[in-house]
């Protein structure tokens, strides 16, 4: 068996050195350049780290119709995406804006009154579903966004809050 003094490699315990740097350096280059990270991976991971404690229940997307895909842009000026969860349904259809924003309206079925917050990379917004389950955003920056329908103690909409999965708008 040849030893790695003799083979002219060297051996496991001796330090990195500038070679071994620079090696390294070419695969993060190799894996940068054939698979980068997704450039909102920090804004998707902040989501889920401010999301954590909360309790709630997930919706799953369940239709989309205006767009292949609900986090895909294009040329598509509005589209609307259902998502569904064990008690509730939350519709939303996205307008643009002529200032660059986005208008969010949105229904829940079955209708009930609700407090839906909008968690962006920049804000949270807020607004309440009325008695129809209606609720609109007015405008709302472009990126990802995350609906959050809270529950509301004592009404039709008791249990726990829905959490839809994010979205880019």
């Amino acid at each position: 068996m040849r030893t790695p003094e003799a083979s002219g490699w060297p051996h496991a315990d001796e330090p990195m050195d500038e070679t071994d740097f620079a090696v390294l350096r070419q695969i993060k280059n190799l894996f940068d350049s054939a698979d980068p990270m997704p450039a909102d991976l920090p804004e998707r991971i902040r989501f889920a780290l401010a999301l954590r404690d909360l309790e709630f229940e997930v919706a799953r997307l369940s239709a989309e119709q205006d767009q292949p895909m609900p986090s895909a842009r294009g040329a598509e000026q509005s589209w609307t995406v259902t998502f569904d969860s064990k008690r509730l349904t939350i519709m939303i259809r996205v307008d643009s804006n002529k200032d660059g924003t986005a208008r969010i309206d949105g229904w829940l079925a079955p209708p009930q009154r609700r407090t839906i917050e909008l968690k962006t990379g920049r804000a949270a917004l807020t607004a309440v579903a009325d008695e129809r389950g209606r609720f609109v955003f007015t405008s709302v920056p472009r990126g990802q966004a995350q609906l959050l329908v809270r529950a509301e103690p004592g009404t039709a909409g008791t249990g726990r809050s829905v959490l839809v999965p994010p979205i880019v708008i």
